[in-house]
């Protein structure tokens, strides 16, 4: 099947149970990640904060790799259970 740029392709629901509402926190609920390591690019601004986290709360040993040291101390103090 030949699909053409200007075609759109309809959009089918996945049937997931998580909608526009749904949090980070929802989908995270009764996960347990202790033990675990997460390396979060970008983890020390906008959703990659929030990734942080939330996996910080499930357990996880988070690590943000970043270029600005300074930027990202300052927006991981917000989080002070991710930040060591």
């Amino acid at each position: 099947m030949r699909i053409e740029a200007n075609q759109r392709i309809p959009q089918q629901p996945l049937h997931t149970g998580y909608g526009p509402r749904t949090t980070a926190e929802d989908i995270m609920q009764g996960v347990d990640l202790a033990g675990k390591v997460a390396i979060v690019t970008g983890g020390y601004s906008g959703i990659g904060l929030e990734v942080s986290t939330v996996l910080a709360k499930a357990g996880a040993q988070v690590i943000v790799p970043a270029r600005s040291l300074d930027k990202a101390k300052v927006a991981m103090e917000a989080v002070p259970f991710i930040f060591s």
